[in-house]
């Protein structure tokens, strides 16, 4: 069993429970015990992380993911984080560039996260998109010549 966690967790983890001699149950104690152990601190700082997250630069399936994760080890730790409570928490957090897409998540039929987080990819590949094309044709016209070239007046030869 030893040889189990050594292939299953981390080096690091490994290296911190194990000592020498100590049998399968004692290491399985040391490590169930880093998982268990300040579970009221660690619901603090999960709280405050997952209330206060916000987008900021990352892409929508980075920010959902680390809400998601961050749902799910509260749950570990006996939280009860609704659906609702998740979707709340996305929309306060999304960037402003999301605003009208937000306001039109109450036009969601049965609003669920994976239908929530499928809405916003796809408003972000849309506003990409948006965005790519409108450097294109600033771009494009930027470089285009539509009328004759100018002409500058010649100063009389001397």
């Amino acid at each position: 069993l030893i040889r189990w966690f050594y292939l299953t967790i981390s080096k690091d983890l490994f290296h911190m429970v194990v000592t020498e001699g100590e049998d399968a149950l004692a290491v399985w104690t040391k490590l169930n015990g880093l998982f268990t152990d300040n579970q009221l601190q660690r619901r603090v700082f999960l709280q405050q992380e997952f209330f206060g997250s916000r987008q900021l630069d990352s892409s929508i399936d980075d920010y959902c993911m680390r809400l998601k994760k961050l749902a799910d080890e509260l749950r570990d730790l006996g939280e009860t984080i609704s659906d609702d409570l998740l979707l709340s928490t996305l929309t306060a957090g999304i960037n402003e560039e999301f605003g009208n897409a937000a306001s039109n998540l109450t036009l969601i039929p049965e609003p669920t996260f994976p239908k929530v987080v499928a809405y916003l990819r796809l408003e972000e590949r849309r506003m990409k998109m948006a965005k790519t094309r409108a450097t294109h044709v600033a771009l494009a016209a930027g470089t285009s010549r539509g009328g004759p070239p100018l002409t500058f007046p010649q100063a009389p030869a001397v």
